[in-house]
């Protein structure tokens, strides 16, 4: 029987060559042998058959070091195989032309797959090996998605904040959130610019809710906004200036109240005998200028 110039085919590895080695990261390499070794063989490699006189070997390897490699460390002896009759000219620019377009597929992509799986009824376990992850992983993905927490998606796939601590900003309260920031930065766990940028993501979620345009992925070209889109959003900023202008008023008001308040009690000479009898002589500076000449300790 003639085969097709193109089959999927079950070949011995020990029969295949590889002309052109590549040098592996073998962080990436783990991640492949362990899908490998959960899920089996996704995509067949792709190889060319050798011609009597060209080599020892009868197949040279096109695409897939990686995964061959990996079968041979998991003991496979047979690996399914795109086998195409090309010649070696051919097969060297295919290779070429595989790896340039070759691709990490970035966070995001993960995570909307994440979300397909789960829509599928697929559980986080199902998912994890389906895609060569954790199982927390997958259900942290899938809690924040759940909870259409956009903006913590981003960050986390930006590498701004751990996956975990996303999370449980998620669950928590406005409140709660910062203190979860401030553990993060005191522990370590967040630092410099990185805190900004969460900090800068609760201001924005206490604003306008969890929904929100991922600000670390570059955004798509838009319309231009109608007059009536710009309108509406001047509106909505003056109002919201408004309201700090009339916040920032209230808090000046409460604190020359509190001066006042301060002032007259610091002026009463039982109220200070009764401090410095208590030994609260220590105040801050602020109010310590309100105090009489010798202050508390006379």
């Amino acid at each position: 029987m003639k085969k097709s110039p193109q089959s999927v085919e079950m070949i011995p590895i020990d029969q295949i060559t590889i002309a052109n080695p590549r040098v592996r990261n073998q962080k990436i390499h783990k991640t492949i042998t362990d899908s490998i070794a959960k899920v089996g063989l996704k995509r067949p490699i792709t190889v060319r058959r050798v011609s009597t006189g060209e080599g020892e070997l009868p197949y040279a390897l096109i695409c897939g070091q990686g995964r061959l490699e990996s079968c041979q460390q998991l003991g496979q002896t047979d690996i399914a195989a795109l086998v195409l009759d090309v010649d070696e000219q051919t097969a060297h620019i295919m290779s070429i032309v595989e790896n340039v377009a070759r691709r990490t597929p970035r966070g995001g992509e993960t995570m909307e797959q994440v979300r397909s799986l789960r829509q599928r009824g697929y559980s986080d376990a199902e998912i994890a090996a389906k895609l060569g992850c954790t199982t927390s992983w997958a259900n942290n993905v899938a809690n924040l998605l759940e909870r259409g927490e956009k903006r913590l998606l981003a960050a986390a796939e930006a590498g701004h904040i751990p996956l975990h601590l996303a999370v449980n900003i998620s669950r928590a309260s406005d409140t709660d959130a910062q203190q979860l920031l401030l553990n993060a930065y005191e522990s370590g766990e967040l630092k410099g610019g990185k805190v900004t940028a969460v900090r800068k993501i609760l201001e924005q979620r206490a604003r306008s809710g969890k929904q929100g345009s991922n600000a670390f992925v570059k955004s798509r070209n838009r319309k231009p906004m109608t007059p009536e889109e710009l309108t509406k959003i001047y509106k909505r900023e003056a109002d919201m200036h408004r309201r700090i202008q009339k916040k920032s008023e209230f808090i000046q008001q409460s604190l020359l109240l509190t001066r006042q308040i301060f002032k007259e009690l610091f002026a009463n000479k039982e109220f200070c005998a009764v401090l410095r009898k208590e030994k609260l002589t220590s105040v801050p500076q602020p109010l310590a200028d309100l105090l009489p000449n010798g202050g508390l300790t006379r």
